[in-house]
């Protein structure tokens, strides 16, 4: 090192008069202090050399201008001998601080080049046009900004505290993107007095930087996405050498780290082998995608989807290899088309209501199957006359519905619609509540007497439930009212006319009843005009979730709830025989959405609601000792087709018996392909 401390060390020319040949920073010595052989090389093997430029005194500016670009300027006096040197930045301080003002405002902004001056605080003393332009903002604002602010404070303090030259230091930010060259200024004492900060604007350097910040943020979408994405993603070479993955892990299919297979080739690997060599080889020889499926030892089915890179040349040169496990794949597939199928159920449904308009004040129809659009089709057709209708059922299938729904529609819906329970009245006041009565019929009767509800529903409809209830001496006078439309009140005398349309309904088995004396039969067949069934909500499951879900929003409302139902529950529900019909669906709706905690009901909810019956238990026992492989496998035969009787779908099945939905799907076609075959499942003896 210079035993002046100066930051350069010159090199001279022996066979040239002993001429400087060439320089070194300090800095660039200090590595190879610890090395001697360095002093054995020659001065070109020297790092960072470059030939200098000397100026003689009493140059003028043009001179200063042509070194101007140099680093370390040689100066030399008369004689020729060597007095010292000058860096670029004495340079540029001899000719900002020696000539006028307006010299220098011309200099700075002729020169292509962007140009700060600032005191050692990092207020702007002076600047160019250039730099304005590079900065981009107006003079008023440059001025009341600091250049540590405005450029970079840590190379500025470095300057001003250490006198350090800073070169070739690149700014980018979202509003400039320069190669800045900080230097101090310094008095004549050698003092920093301020900092010169020379910039070149560098547009490629700012659509390089942001084409690297626009791929590094690609990278991380990628990532990202492959992190998130559902399949698991392999890349091999050509030979089938594991060269990356990404993605989620297929869980309980390696049962290797697949860390430890970066860099093998997957072929050679005795489990999956032969898995890997399929795909890589079916790719090399058809050149396109391909897909094979394997199984894990521990029974994960795994689906794998080969596809061939080329380069340029369409040499193969990737292979990419997506893994999905089927069995979710499946899943999802099957969720899909039932969700498909139910929507379609639903829009028909919708379309159906929309035509008919079957809204009935609180009540309404609801719908989807085939049987009750039979139903509602010949309601329709019936609606318009008044005819006496006779509606049979099983308790609780929503016979007073449709009768609201024939008066609805029919021609007497301005008028009143009475409805009578025959089965809830005693028979001792059904004659007076039917007929009505004069005053002083009977003790404690009403003193100015009441009319029955024949008159109550004049011009109207009378709805008749449970009319199998209906006592035997009662009966002659219904049947009387329904051929002569006219009745006598209790204690009375007079005869009263009525328009009254009859609808009766009952879940007993009329014909049955008129073989056992029970019932009239003349009264029957006059009732019998026009007789409808409605089916119970076992041989219409399709209507289960229709029904479900507008109980499910009417309790909503009403309780101030937002319960709903999940796609396993209405599947639970829709696989149910319900015994109870409409009327135990409606009570099961209502008790979910009263006492459940939960805002979305799954099936484990809904299982525990539902009454069991001996079809549950198995049909079939052992009675004599057999191999224990044919009896698992005859239970396992057994469990699944009852599981696939009660719930009806082999997702719901597989839930049930703790098993993959893939599995009961394939054991299920097995089982049907047997019985089709006319083989027995299960057990055999």
């Amino acid at each position: 090192m210079s035993r002046y401390n100066e930051p350069y060390v010159f090199i001279t020319d022996p066979h040239n008069e002993g001429r400087i040949a060439a320089f070194i920073r300090n800095t660039d010595i200090i590595p190879f202090f610890d090395n001697t052989e360095w002093m054995k090389r020659s001065v070109r093997e020297l790092p960072y050399h470059t030939h200098l430029i000397s100026i003689q005194r009493g140059a003028d500016m043009l001179d200063f201008f042509k070194v101007f670009g140099e680093e370390v300027v040689v100066i030399l006096n008369q004689d020729g001998e060597h007095e010292g040197y000058l860096q670029r930045e004495d340079i540029l301080a001899y000719l900002l601080t020696n000539q006028s003002t307006d010299w220098i405002r011309s200099l700075l902004n002729s020169i292509p080049m962007g140009i700060l001056i600032a005191d050692v605080h990092g207020r702007i003393e002076n600047f160019s046009l250039e730099a304005l332009r590079m900065i981009r903002v107006e003079p008023d604002e440059l001025r009341q900004q600091r250049v540590g602010d405005l450029l970079d404070a840590e190379q500025f303090a470095k300057v001003v505290e250490n006198g350090e030259t800073i070169l070739n230091h690149i700014i980018i930010n979202d509003r400039i993107g320069v190669l800045a060259d900080f230097g101090p200024v310094r008095n004549q004492y050698g003092k920093v007095t301020g900092v010169i900060v020379v910039l070149q604007d560098l547009p490629y350097i700012e659509n390089m930087a942001m084409e690297l910040e626009y791929v590094k943020n690609l990278n991380m979408d990628m990532q990202a996405i492959l992190s998130s994405i559902y399949d698991e993603i392999l890349v091999v070479d050509e030979k089938g050498v594991l060269l990356r993955y990404s993605g989620n892990l297929i869980k309980d299919f390696w049962e290797i780290d697949k860390e430890q297979l970066i860099g093998i080739n997957l072929m050679e690997l005795e489990h999956e082998g032969t898995f890997f060599a399929a795909i890589v080889k079916m790719v090399l020889e058809r050149k396109k995608k391909v897909s094979v499926t394997q199984q894990s030892r521990s029974g994960k089915d795994v689906l794998a989807v080969g596809n061939p890179i080329f380069d340029e040349k369409g040499k193969l040169e990737r292979i990419v290899i997506a893994l999905r496990d089927i069995t979710e794949t499946v899943m999802l597939k099957e969720e899909l088309r039932h969700a498909q199928k139910m929507s379609e159920k639903y829009k028909k449904e919708l379309e159906t209501l929309l035509d008919q308009k079957t809204y009935v004040k609180n009540h309404q129809v609801i719908y989807g199957s085939e049987k009750i659009e039979k139903v509602m089709k010949y309601i329709q057709k019936i609606a318009a006359t008044s005819s006496t209708v006779l509606l049979t059922g099983e308790s609780g299938v929503g016979k007073e519905v449709f009768a609201r729904t024939i008066y609805e529609m029919g021609p007497r819906s301005s008028k009143p619609f009475v409805k009578v329970n025959c089965g809830a009245i005693p028979e001792a006041l059904l004659e007076s509540e039917l007929f009505g009565y004069e005053k002083g019929a009977f003790t404690g009767a009403n003193a100015s007497g009441k009319p029955g509800y024949f008159q109550m529903a004049n011009k109207g409809i009378l709805f008749l439930d449970e009319i199998g209830e209906m006592p035997l001496n009662l009966q002659v006078k219904i049947l009387r009212v329904l051929q002569e439309r006219e009745i006598i009140p209790v204690g009375g005398s007079e005869v009263v006319e009525v328009d009254v349309q009859i609808i009766a309904a009952t879940n007993k088995n009329l014909e049955k009843m008129v073989e056992e004396g029970t019932f009239r039969e003349d009264l029957y067949y006059r009732l019998n005009v026009i007789p409808i069934q409605i089916p119970p909500l076992r041989e219409r499951p399709e209507d289960v979730p229709l029904l479900a879900l507008h109980f499910l929003q009417k309790f909503n409302e009403k309780y101030d709830r937002h319960t709903q139902l999940s796609q396993d529950a209405l599947d639970v529900l829709e696989s149910y025989t319900f015994p109870g019909n409409v009327r135990e669906l409606q009570n099961i709706i209502e008790r979910i959405c009263v006492t459940s905690d939960e805002e979305l009901i799954e099936s484990d909810v809904i299982i525990p609601l539902l009454k069991k019956g001996k079809k549950n238990q198995m049909a079939k026992r052992m009675n004599k000792i057999m191999p224990l492989k044919e009896a698992t496998k005859a239970m396992e035969e057994e469990l699944i087709k009852m599981a696939m009787d009660e719930f009806k779908t082999t997702s719901m099945a597989a839930k049930v018996l703790g098993v993959s939905q893939s599995t009961i799907s394939r054991k299920y076609q097995e089982i049907t392909e047997k019985l089709s075959r006319g083989e027995k499942v299960g057990f055999k003896i």
